[in-house]
């Protein structure tokens, strides 16, 4: 089920307030300790290095596969070739920034549904509008009616899934592009703008996508 984005308020304006986070990194820092975390957790393109681990609440049950060694990942694997688990072994799986740099992405997310219990959660960050960057490379930007459509496809119905479009406001939207240039002292305008600005629940706009869904 695709909703409305969050509405920007004053009271989460604390949340932006660090500049040496995009806001695209602010909002998602915002989100990770809601996300609960349940049972065996596999963290897709994680691993003992990833900088956001403290943000992360619930399971201790933590293991993690990926492509890259520096990230001490628990499993060293390329996600478009089949995962070295078992059906059915995850209670919760997680990924941040990763399905956009794996070119068969579809394929990955069929294998972390395939990994994933019956009654588990997936929860997935990724970017939508937001500048190419490559870690080796970037793939995809992907449609919230995409991940809908995608999610249904391989198990997940819309009324077990949810698609939230990850954004403040369209001019923070907008300023987004120059962040790392010499006008981040001006970061906070668009903040402010877009709270006083009518007409905000759209999904045109989104620096990005936190998706997730319970497996029947």
């Amino acid at each position: 089920m695709i909703v409305l984005p969050r509405p920007p308020s004053r009271a989460r304006l604390a949340a932006f307030a660090n500049p040496r986070y995009s806001y695209l990194r602010a909002l998602e820092y915002e989100l990770l300790p809601s996300i609960p975390l349940k049972g065996r957790v596999l963290d897709f393109g994680g691993g003992a290095k990833a900088g956001y681990l403290d943000l992360l609440k619930g399971s201790t049950q933590y293991e993690s596969l990926n492509i890259d060694p520096d990230m001490q990942p628990t499993m060293l694997h390329d996600a478009n070739t089949p995962f070295p688990i078992s059906d059915a072994q995850y209670d919760t799986i997680v990924s941040f920034n990763t399905l956009e740099h794996v070119y068969r992405d579809e394929f990955a997310l069929s294998e972390l549904l395939r990994v994933l219990k019956p009654g588990g959660t997936i929860h997935i960050i990724v970017p939508f509008i937001y500048r190419v960057h490559a870690s080796p490379s970037d793939f995809h930007r992907h449609t919230s009616f995409w991940w809908e459509t995608t999610l249904d496809r391989y198990g997940i119905p819309p009324a077990n899934s949810r698609i939230e479009p990850m954004m403040w406001g369209r001019m923070t939207t907008a300023f987004s592009f120059l962040e790392f240039t010499r006008l981040r002292f001006m970061r906070k305008l668009p903040l402010w703008g877009d709270i006083y600005i009518k007409g905000l629940g759209v999904h045109e706009n989104p620096l990005g996508y936190y998706v997730s869904g319970t497996k029947p």
